[in-house]
């Protein structure tokens, strides 16, 4: 489940006015960032595993035929299973829509993040993004995967593709010394090249004793990021990244000051499904990650497991 970034309105080299938060019923964070020890990593490891299972359950219920609701219970039924916690059911929101219903965000096809399950029926073709977080023992994480149902349409696949190569990259290029915004830089490059549309104003986050901690970890280069809101790796850092990209970008793709322009975006009258105002398939992969002294180590997969692009360091002390 995303953070919301607004963009400043100034050049790469300025300083300028803060940015104004859009809401997006999701939770304000603070501006400190948390450095975890090697004992609480440890526990958001097992968190991850619980998250990874139930994503994999709910892959394996994401059939033709099959409805949302019956996806969601499929990872519900993991979670309980496991005694933890559904972090997104009951997530509250800031702008006056009910809580969210469910332990996933489902979102199908033009539908980017925040999907309500239901009564929808999964169709053959239909793209479906799953997002799952999960608290066990105090401690949290959050991942993500797109499920492409029957047969989808080769640009449908090759956009998920795209989506993963930049999560997969970021994940290599996370290591202590490096600045965020040189990852952002690389995975938006992917992006452009590929004539996809970015989502900018819908972000990752910093994650630990709650969902959404400092600080926002966004897919791109934005004004806000370049003007005062970059941060260097350090080993005890946990971050969800979370790419979400459309098929189609913007015309234009970048502004005046070379920054990329984001998609338009609407949100449904449930007060939480966010779409592609053009009606662009999307996509949406993520996992939680662990900064250590010689790289990345994602959490949100099953024990043992070693995605493309990781290392299995140790989680070294903090400083």
């Amino acid at each position: 489940m995303t953070r919301s970034q607004s963009t400043l309105i100034a050049s790469r080299s300025a300083a300028s006015r803060r940015s104004v938060s859009r809401g997006t019923g999701l939770v304000r964070t603070s501006s400190a960032i948390t450095l975890r020890s090697p004992e609480e990593i440890e526990l958001m490891r097992s968190a991850g595993a619980v998250v990874a299972e139930a994503l994999a359950a709910a892959r394996n219920a994401c059939v033709i035929g099959a409805t949302t609701a019956a996806v969601d219970a499929a990872a519900m039924a993991v979670i309980e299973g496991h005694q933890a916690s559904a972090l997104f059911r009951g997530y509250p929101s800031m702008d006056g829509a009910a809580a969210f219903p469910a332990c996933t965000c489902i979102s199908v096809n033009d539908e980017i993040v925040h999907g309500i399950p239901g009564s929808r029926v999964i169709r053959d073709g239909d793209l479906v993004s799953i997002d799952c977080g999960v608290k066990l023992d105090g401690w949290c994480s959050d991942s993500a995967i797109t499920v492409p149902v029957g047969n989808v349409s080769a640009s449908s696949l090759d956009l998920l593709r795209v989506a993963q190569e930049m999560l997969d990259t970021a994940i290599r290029m996370a290591s202590p010394g490096t600045a965020w915004s040189e990852i952002a830089e690389a995975m938006q490059d992917l992006v452009i090249d590929a004539g996809h549309g970015l989502v900018v104003e819908y972000v990752g986050h910093g994650i630990g004793k709650a969902l959404h901690e400092a600080p926002q970890v966004p897919n791109c280069l934005t004004h806000s990021l370049v003007a005062r809101e970059d941060f260097t790796l350090r080993p005890g850092m946990v971050l969800a990244i979370e790419p979400m990209i459309t098929l189609h970008g913007a015309d234009p793709l970048l502004d005046e000051d070379g920054f990329p322009l984001g998609i338009a975006t609407r949100r449904l009258a449930d007060g939480w499904t966010v779409v592609a105002a053009d009606g662009s398939p999307a996509v949406h992969v993520e996992h939680t990650v662990a900064i250590t002294r010689r790289g990345c180590e994602v959490l949100s997969i099953p024990v043992g497991s070693v995605p493309p692009g990781a290392s299995r360091a140790e989680p070294t002390p903090t400083a």
